[in-house]
């Protein structure tokens, strides 16, 4: 009996182990259900809508050199980041609600298309809290595996040739991954953005460790901010996200 048991228990427990799965797969989570969690766990509804402007200032690595990156938002939807890299010279990408701009060493260029409408969605101020709103489409695509995390997907597509991937932690309930596909002025542009070490910051949790690789032209390129500091409602004039004349 003893060796009937020790060959029938391995097997039993295989099987009790598929029908969990199979059940859970036939039970996914609601999209409701993990944006709730996502909320809950990134410092709460009433936490987040009591603050109305931030900046963050972190180290940048890209193509070899570290400078320093500075990010300027204020509610409902203004926007600024700014940095000066040795290869690249001055970078400013800004939104002041209606344009949004890039300017760099030889040029200010208005975004348009699909590109603006990223910007759109992207610099909503509290997006977290409109994901919904921002992404009325979003699915459950099932569950992967993220630096060895395993992750609930959701995915929209809010044109026909633009998508959006956004991965949350089913152990922390926290975005770790968000991948996005859109067309920009050059062609098709995929960029990957992975957010790891959250901290909480006067109750809302913040990625301090962010790592992107942008696919567009042919070409890819990987780069990295490591945060520094994060403040919020602070002043900051609607003028600052202006589009410069040159």
């Amino acid at each position: 009996m003893k060796t009937s048991y020790g060959r029938i228990a391995p097997g039993l427990l295989l099987c009790l182990a598929w029908l969990t799965a199979t059940r859970a797969a036939d039970n996914p989570p609601s999209v409701d259900s993990i944006i709730d969690k996502f909320i809950e766990a990134s410092g709460g509804r009433s936490a987040l809508e009591k603050i109305t402007s931030r900046t963050i200032k972190g180290d940048l690595d890209l193509m070899g050199s570290t400078c320093e990156w500075v990010l300027y938002a204020k509610a409902p939807n203004k926007q600024l980041s700014e940095f000066n890299n040795p290869a690249f010279g001055f970078i400013a990408d800004g939104f002041d609600g209606t344009v949004a701009w890039l300017k760099n060493q030889s040029e200010v260029r208005v975004k348009e298309g699909e590109e603006l409408a990223k910007t759109k969605r992207d610099t909503d101020f509290y997006r977290l809290l409109n994901l919904k709103k921002l992404y009325p489409n979003l699915a459950y695509k099932g569950t992967e595996t993220v630096d060895g995390q395993e992750v609930h997907v959701l995915e929209s597509k809010p044109s026909p040739s633009s998508k959006e991937r956004f991965s949350f932690s089913t152990k922390s309930n926290l975005l770790i991954r968000q991948e996005s596909e859109f067309e920009g002025p050059g062609g098709k542009v995929g960029l990957t953005a992975r957010l790891a070490d959250y901290r909480s910051v006067d109750g809302a949790q913040y990625a301090h460790n962010l790592k992107f690789k942008v696919a567009a032209g042919g070409q890819e390129f990987e780069f990295a901010i490591r945060v520094k500091e994060v403040k919020h409602n602070v002043a900051i004039e609607d003028g600052k996200f202006v589009k410069p004349t040159s």
